[in-house]
């Protein structure tokens, strides 16, 4: 998973007027992976470069891992971003707090995924590895190893939102996007996307909703993107569209 988009409600969240063609030029410049395709994920925040020579697994979090999942957490996103660490240990029933574990060194990287609501869709709320451990290929691990569970769990799309690249983080905010596109999500055609303020500062920031088609699940457009965005606003922003 991010600066100052008016708060859209209602039939507003699912059109709207669009933003200029240069900027979906650039966003969606890419080409797209297939649906279900495993692309390699390298070079980015996340620490997609060269493979870590140490085993990784995916698995929820426990009471042991706190002090290095949440220094991952804080030191990956900034209050504005960020909801009370309390929050995500004690999730609601609907979400999961998973740890990617590196079987040397411990927890390398942390997601809080959430299922949108009775739908087959799942929103990534939070998504980071170690910084002090990136371009390590662990970026990678956590993506796929995430996919995997995702799929096990009947999940036919992942969404998650990124700031969009604007102001002084932009570059940044671009590598972010690159990467995500890389590992085969991508930026969706949703005109003026504008959660509500959240994180602890209460401001409003402008983000992209992102997405990936896993097996065997819809396509991302029309009434399926329609119904997406809607699933988001209504089950991550609490937002009726």
């Amino acid at each position: 998973m991010l600066r100052a988009h008016r708060p859209l409600q209602g039939a507003a969240l699912l059109g709207g007027a669009r933003r200029p063609a240069s900027y979906a030029v650039r966003a969606r410049g890419q080409a797209r992976a297939p649906p279900g395709a495993h692309v390699g994920c390298r070079d980015d925040h996340l620490g997609g470069g060269a493979r870590t020579l140490t085993a990784t697994t995916l698995r929820d979090y426990v009471p042991a891992d706190d002090t290095a999942a949440r220094a991952i957490y804080e030191a990956s996103f900034p209050p504005s971003l960020r909801a009370p660490w309390a929050d995500l240990v004690d999730h609601r029933d609907d979400e999961r707090l998973l740890i990617l574990d590196d079987s040397a060194f411990g927890p390398a990287g942390m997601a809080l995924v959430r299922r949108l609501g009775q739908t087959d869709m799942a929103f990534v709320r939070y998504l980071a590895v170690d910084p002090a451990r990136r371009d390590r290929g662990l970026g990678t691990d956590l993506v796929t190893h995430l996919r995997h569970a995702l799929r096990s769990d009947g999940v036919g799309a992942l969404l998650l939102d990124v700031e969009e690249p604007i102001g002084e983080h932009a570059e940044q905010d671009r590598r972010r996007i690159a990467f995500y596109q890389r590992c085969g999500i991508d930026v969706l055609d949703v005109p003026d996307y504008a959660p509500p303020e959240h994180g602890e500062t209460g401001e409003i920031v402008p983000l992209l909703l992102m997405g990936e088609v896993l097996d065997g699940g819809q396509p991302l457009t029309g009434t399926r993107l329609r119904d997406a965005v809607r699933a988001v606003m209504t089950h991550r922003y609490g937002v009726q569209a």
